[in-house]
């Protein structure tokens, strides 16, 4: 149900389409997945493609669905994304340290601004998390992004992508 440009924007920033891809911290495949994500999804071999695919769509769908209901379209799409690299726990302090400064935590706008402090110590310290690399889920996510957008002209299709992202409106760029 997630547009297959969108997948496959995801799947370039994660591995550059490379099915044997494989980080210093272990997460492997085109989609990049942990052993434990792979685990939960019941992914053989994350190498393999289609299932890595497979298992990526599913676990941004997961993502999506363990936020907060009250979060709109499309901010609740950049805010799995962005818990797709750094993670929900990191996402959800970046979330409460925008709260906390007045801003609007499901705001994807808002929350950006704030997900660089948690590499900070003045910050990260503040969180239930702890240290992140909070910058890069914000450039993560403007590529992809940015990437989706290329894809979505390039396919000739200028409607509204299908589905799960049917409400999405992307800036012009």
């Amino acid at each position: 149900g997630i547009d297959w440009r969108l997948l496959s924007a995801q799947a370039y920033q994660e591995s550059h389409w490379d099915t044997d891809a494989v980080s210093p911290t272990g997460v492997r495949g085109i989609m990049m997945l942990t052993q434990a994500t792979a685990n939960r999804l019941d992914i053989d071999n994350r190498r393999d493609p289609g299932e890595s695919i497979d298992g990526g769509s599913r676990y941004l769908k997961l993502l999506m669905d363990s936020l907060p209901e009250r979060i709109q379209q499309p901010d609740k799409l950049w805010f799995a994304l962005a818990a797709y690299n750094v993670g929900l726990g990191h996402l959800e302090d970046a979330r409460i340290l925008t709260q906390k400064a007045g801003d609007d935590p499901d705001s994807w706008i808002d929350v950006r601004k704030h997900l660089p402090l948690l590499a900070s110590p003045e910050w990260h310290k503040k969180t239930r998390h702890g240290y992140a690399r909070g910058y890069e889920p914000v450039a993560y996510v403007n590529r992809v992004r940015g990437y989706y957008a290329i894809l979505s002209w390039s396919d000739g299709q200028r409607e509204k992508p299908t589905n799960i992202l049917d409400e999405i409106d992307l800036p012009a760029l």
